[in-house]
């Protein structure tokens, strides 16, 4: 069972202001416009009626100018699931219990404000994250927060304080800073966001359904995504509040949007699964995974795949894997560092010799993670079916589930054949003497012809600080066509790997994981790049392909290293 994968699981009166006299006209003001949720039904939880609604404008419902307002989840184009409550568990992942929240706009139950498509934030007033600093996490940073948070958010501000006078004093401002934020944005923004944020009157540590038992420990602040899952929010470390006397970066408030990003990446990734109607093969579950000493330990699984009659049938392959951490948290349970964890196919042959690398995934600074990535064309390597070997490798110590996943999404064509061309190296003055041009024969009935590739640079020297962080350029020369693979636009940006939590980076890690890299990010597989060049060959002709790797535009002057699989695959 992955812990990060729903399936499987257990399924878990009068608005108070205490901001500036004009501010709370504004915002009583503003309060009664506000559109929220006002298409939820309560009762049932999710959005009431699936057919699209007529505002009541005045205008015939079949006039072209007719303005329709769709439901919530639907007018923001996300599916629904229906809330489901479970017992009390205070546990990652566990689901939410349904719970009745006192906040300053009257109780809120978790199951009425359940839409079936948003995400909810518990932020404290002193989170984990902001222990040792001057500057309270409040204080400044909520007009970033509220710009970056996607739309399908709940953000409930609550307080590690016990008194109510004291929580009180400390919602205020918030509250104040809050309210001045969304009148900067604009009315339409203030009447879309001012029901989604929520100020608890009681302590955050007194919250119901084990809630105040986990924001009190590991007390970070809490989600709950989109499947109803209980979350940790992660450090709010921003890489441009860097403080030496402290030697680490201050808390930015609005790093808690990234959470809410990723548990939208991750319904997304659901549900494109879910449609997949897959075969899928346990390689690893709940398997400790690790090479403490560095001795090159590996973990091997024989696994009996489907005969070749039914591989040949699948056209999609997947690497499923999930990273989990020993222990209930993750700061303290989780590895530290950003390290390669491997996959290797053991020949069909000769299962002692595993050195074929089919999968590749960098790990997160003590976070746990999964990650789904296509690797279809590598399937001509499992062609035969039957029993083979894999071997995992991590340096770190993990609890591994490891899926393979076959299926057959009707693609006009299918690899056939998987020829591997380059390995990568030492990246210094000769690594380019190791590469001599090789000869591929292109059946005469070929239908595409790709390069995949797997590469991604490390080390952290001079001239450039490469490869971790330099953008080195790898050219693949089939016949007389070059085809250059880099790493921009990536590798250049601060924020790199900050900016693509939409695309499956672990968020809010407890290091420096923004920073852009040379083909990675920590905390994000290494996907495998098929660059199409069949206008580049000859059907029926031997196709020649050479390979160098640059650092602009020469041979790199330094000691760094490249890591690089790379193949011709043809399909028919």
């Amino acid at each position: 069972m992955h812990g990060s994968q729903v399936t499987d699981v257990k399924r878990t009166g009068v608005i108070v202001w205490w901001v500036l006299p004009l501010v709370s006209a504004v915002l009583l003001t503003g309060g009664a416009s506000g559109c929220g949720d006002d298409d939820v039904d309560a009762d049932s939880g999710v959005d009431a009626g699936s057919d699209a609604q007529v505002s009541d404008s005045g205008v015939d419902a079949g006039e072209p100018d007719a303005e329709v307002v769709l439901p919530h989840c639907e007018g923001l184009g996300l599916p629904k699931r229906a809330f489901v409550n479970a017992t009390e568990d205070a546990t990652l992942y566990s689901l939410a219990q349904d719970i009745t929240i006192p906040t300053t706009e009257g109780d809120v139950v978790l199951s009425e404000l359940w839409t079936g498509c948003d995400v909810y934030l518990f932020i404290p007033d002193a989170p984990r994250q902001n222990g040792g600093w001057p500057l309270g996490i409040w204080e400044r940073d909520i007009e970033d927060l509220l710009t970056r948070l996607p739309r399908n958010t709940h953000v409930f501000f609550t307080s590690m304080y016990s008194l109510p006078g004291s929580i009180t004093t400390a919602l205020e401002p918030i509250q104040e800073g809050v309210a001045t934020a969304l009148l900067s944005l604009g009315q339409q923004e203030y009447d879309y966001w001012i029901d989604r944020i929520h100020y608890v009157t009681v302590s955050a540590k007194a919250l119901d359904g084990g809630l105040g038992d986990l924001m009190t420990d590991p007390g970070w602040g809490l989600g709950i995504d989109r499947f109803g899952r209980l979350r940790y929010l992660g450090s709010f470390a921003d890489l441009t509040r860097y403080d030496g006397s402290m030697g680490w970066y201050a808390p930015n408030l609005s790093m808690a949007a990234n959470e809410a990003i990723y548990y939208n990446f991750e319904a997304q990734r659901e549900a494109r699964l879910e449609g997949q109607n897959a075969t899928v093969i346990s390689i690893l579950t709940g398997e400790l995974v690790q090479d403490a000493a560095w001795s090159g330990q590996r973990t091997y699984v024989d696994i009996n795949l489907p005969d070749a009659a039914a591989m040949a049938n699948f056209d999609t392959m997947d690497l499923d894997l999930y990273l989990g951490c020993q222990g209930g948290s993750e700061y303290g349970d989780c590895p530290a560092w950003d390290y390669i964890v491997y996959l290797y196919l053991c020949d069909e042959g000769d299962p002692t010799q595993c050195t074929t690398e089919i999968g590749r995934w960098i790990t997160t600074y003590h976070r746990e993670g999964r990650w789904v990535h296509d690797i279809s064309g590598l399937l001509p390597l499992l062609a035969g079916g039957g029993t083979r070997r894999f071997a995992v490798y991590s340096q770190q110590p993990y609890l591994v589930d490891l899926d393979l996943r076959l299926s057959n999404q009707s693609k006009p064509t299918r690899p056939a054949k998987a020829h591997y061309l380059f390995s990568g190296g030492t990246f210094n003055a000769t690594y380019n003497d190791t590469y001599d041009a090789t000869q591929i024969a292109i059946p005469a009935d070929a239908v595409k012809v790709e390069l995949a590739t797997v590469i991604t640079g490390h080390g952290m020297e001079s001239p450039g600080n490469c490869a971790e962080f330099c953008n080195t350029t790898h050219h693949f020369t089939v016949n007389a066509t070059e085809n250059t693979l880099d790493f921009n636009p990536w590798v250049n940006i601060q924020t790199g790997c900050m900016g693509q939590v939409d695309q499956g980076t672990v968020p809010n890690q407890y290091g420096t994981w923004w920073f852009g890299r040379s083909g990675w990010c920590p905390g994000k597989e290494v996907q495998l790049v098929m660059t199409d060049i069949t206008n580049q060959v000859t059907l029926g002709q031997d196709a020649t392909i050479a390979y160098h790797g640059y650092y602009l535009g020469s041979d790199y002057t330094g000691s760094a290293s490249i890591r690089m699989a790379s193949w011709l695959v043809i399909s028919k």
